[in-house]
């Protein structure tokens, strides 16, 4: 594997991922995609997974665009299979950590919980995210064409 591939798609990923979490999540996503526990308002689970399933979908869309251009523009010469792989994982994991409890399970029981109920959760959730992304550019920067 090549470093600077990885540093240009752990860049592109990382890029893209506030793009997907911040500009393009709409307010009912972020607020009825978590599990029934972690839930800001009151909607239904299959309203919960139609959010999140959303949500998954145009964060990696955009994810996709951006190593498809950095590809293009950098020369990185990614192999498609390697970019289906690195999504995947992003997406698997993407939607596993934005449904909590998952990030509610490790502050409960790190001793952070008095940090999750002031507000520290999108704090551990960015952290899971940006952890997950460099695991994707790993797979992703593994082979060249």
């Amino acid at each position: 594997m090549n470093a600077s591939r990885f540093a240009a798609i752990a860049a592109t990923v990382t890029a893209m991922h506030h793009v997907g979490d911040f500009m393009l999540q709409t307010d009912h996503q972020a607020a009825c995609k978590p599990g029934p526990d972690d839930r800001t308002v009151v909607c239904s689970e299959s309203e919960s997974w139609r959010a999140l399933a959303g949500h998954v979908a145009s964060y990696h869309a955009v994810q996709v665009a951006g190593l498809l251009i950095a590809n293009r523009a950098l020369g990185l010469k990614l192999r498609p299979g390697r970019i289906l792989a690195g999504v995947a994982i992003s997406a698997a994991t993407h939607a596993l950590i934005d449904r909590r409890w998952l990030v509610r399970l490790w502050m409960d029981n790190t001793g952070s919980a008095a940090f999750r109920e002031h507000g520290g959760s999108m704090h551990v959730d960015q952290t899971m995210h940006h952890a997950a992304l460099w695991a994707s550019a790993l797979v992703t920067a593994g082979g060249t064409k």
